[in-house]
C-alpha cells in the first residue's frame, strides 16, 4: 500500500497537456493552483476510492494533521490487505469490502494481529481507533441529506471492539543516560542540543522551530519580571520560561506552549551562540526570530529525522562502550523531563503542583496524560527513599551536567 497526503502543496502545471496559457512561466504556474488531499493505493497502483476519500475530506476540514492522514492510511490499507486475503471478500472491488464488513470480522482481525502477527494491544488499539474513525465519519454518516455509502449497520455504534491496552510504566532517559549520551559526542553544539532536549521535554519534531530569538527571550524575561522588594537587581532565578510552538496542534498547526528550562542550560546554550562556529553558519538566516538555535554540521537547520539520527548514533556509541544498556530514543529525553520535574523539590509545595507543571510544560491537554507517569503511587514511593537523602534541584542537575561536560569551541572548528 501506498499512502499520499498533502496540505497546500503547490501542484506543478508546467507539464501538463492541458495548460494553454504559454505566457505563465513554471513559478507562476505552481502558484495557481495549491492541492490539499490524501490518496491511498494498492500494490497495483489503483486508487482506494472509499479511504482517499475519507482522508481527503478530513485534512480538508482540518480536522486531522498530515501526518495522522498518513498514519490512519496506514492502518486502514493493512485491514484492506487482510480483507483481500479472505475468500468471502475476493471478488470486492478496490475497497469496497468495507461496505459489506461485520463486527464479528474485525474482531478476528484483530485477533489474528494479536495471535499470529505478535502485534502489541497498543497497536491495535491504534488501528482499531482508524477504523472507527472511517466508520462513524464517513461509511456510516449522512452529510447533508446524504445518505452514507454503506448500508449495513454500524460496527462501531457500540464504540471500539479491541481489548483495552495495558498501561506499562514509562521508560525514560536518566540522568546518568543522559551523562553518557552527551560523553558518546565530541561536538559541543550536540551536547548543547541533547541537555536541551531533556531539560525542555521538547519533542523532535518542535526543535527546528526553537529559534535564537526565542532563547534570548527566555533568558530577558527574568531581568523584567524577577526584581526583588527594594532592589533594582534582576535576581537571577534558577528556571527560565520558554515559549515553544508545539507539535499536537488541529490540522498541522502549532501548539504554543511554555515550558521551564533551567537557566544553566539556557547559558551553555547562549556559549555555543557566541562561537564563531554558529557565527559563521547563522549569516545565512535573516532576523534572530528565523534563525535556528540549533545548526547541524553544514550549518543548516536539523529536522525531525536528523534529530532521530543523531540519538541513534550516540546510543550506539554509548551501548559499545557499555555506558547504558538499551537505546534511547528523543521521546525518551522527554519523558525523562516529566521524572525531573516530578522529583524536583523547588518548584512547587506539593506534588500535586509537580504534577501540574509537568502538564503544562509538556503541553498535556488533560491531567490524566501527565498521570502515565506517576503509576507508582507517590506516597509508596516516597517509603521507599533512604531517610536523609537529598534530592537535587532540576537546576541544579542541570549546571553540574554543563560543568562536566562542556567543550570549548575553537575559531577553527567547522562542526
Amino acid at each position: 500500500m501506498k499512502v499520499i497526503a498533502v496540505r497546500g502543496n503547490p501542484l506543478d502545471l508546467s507539464e501538463s497537456p492541458t495548460r494553454r496559457d504559454d505566457t505563465l512561466d513554471e513559478h507562476q504556474a505552481q502558484e495557481t493552483l495549491k492541492v490539499t488531499g490524501a490518496a491511498v493505493f494498492d500494490d497495483d497502483e489503483r486508487l482506494m476510492p472509499l479511504m482517499s476519500g475519507f482522508l481527503s475530506q478530513q485534512l480538508q476540514a482540518a480536522l486531522i494533521a498530515e501526518q495522522t492522514a498518513m498514519t490512519f492510511g496506514r492502518n486502514l490499507g493493512y485491514v484492506h490487505e487482510y480483507l483481500s486475503s479472505r475468500r468471502e471478500f475476493a471478488s470486492c472491488e478496490r475497497d469496497s469490502a468495507y461496505l459489506e464488513i461485520r463486527t464479528h470480522v474485525i474482531q478476528e482481525y484483530f485477533a489474528h494481529l494479536r495471535e499470529v502477527e505478535g502485534i502489541s494491544k497498543k497497536t491495535v488499539r491504534n488501528r482499531d481507533s482508524s477504523l472507527m474513525a472511517f466508520f462513524n465519519k464517513s461509511l456510516c454518516n449522512w452529510v447533508d441529506d446524504v445518505p452514507p455509502p454503506r448500508k449495513e449497520a454500524n460496527p462501531y455504534a457500540g464504540g471500539l471492539l479491541s481489548p483495552r491496552p495495558n498501561k506499562n510504566l514509562v521508560v525514560a532517559c536518566s540522568l546518568d543516560d543522559l551523562l553518557q549520551l552527551i560523553l558518546a559526542t565530541e561536538s559541543e553544539r550536540e551536547r548543547c542540543l541533547l541537555q536541551f532536549m531533556y531539560d525542555a521535554g521538547i519533542r523532535r519534531s518542535e526543535v527546528p522551530r526553537v529559534t535564537l530569538r526565542a532563547i534570548d527571550d527566555a533568558l530577558r524575561f527574568q531581568d523584567t519580571m524577577f526584581i526583588s522588594p527594594g532592589a533594582s537587581v534582576a535576581v537571577n532565578a534558577d528556571y527560565c520560561p520558554l515559549r515553544i510552538d508545539g507539535s499536537k496542534g488541529p490540522a498541522d498547526s502549532f501548539k504554543p506552549r511554555d515550558t521551564l528550562v533551567s537557566r544553566a542550560t539556557l547559558l551553555r546554550i547562549k556559549k555555543y551562540h557566541a562561537s564563531p562556529l554558529y557565527k559563521m553558519h547563522k549569516r545565512q538566516f535573516g532576523s534572530s526570530e528565523t534563525t535556528p538555535a540549533f545548526l547541524n554540521a553544514e550549518g543548516g537547520e536539523f529536522t525531525a529525522r536528523s534529530v532521530s539520527k543523531l540519538l541513534e548514533r550516540t546510543s550506539k556509541r554509548a551501548l559499545n562502550l557499555m555506558k547504558i544498556n538499551r537505546m534511547i530514543s528523543p521521546h525518551k529525553l522527554r519523558h525523562g523531563n516529566a521524572y525531573a520535574l516530578l522529583r524536583t523539590p523547588d518548584i512547587g509545595t506539593s506534588y500535586l503542583d509537580r504534577l501540574v507543571a509537568v502538564q503544562k510544560t509538556l503541553g498535556h491537554s488533560r491531567l490524566k496524560t501527565a498521570e502515565t507517569y506517576t503509576q507508582i503511587p507517590h506516597d509508596i514511593y516516597q517509603k521507599l527513599v533512604r531517610p536523609g537523602t537529598e534530592t537535587k534541584t532540576k537546576a541544579g542537575e542541570m549546571a553540574e551536567l554543563a560543568d562536566r561536560t562542556r567543550l570549548r569551541i575553537d575559531a577553527g572548528d567547522m562542526k
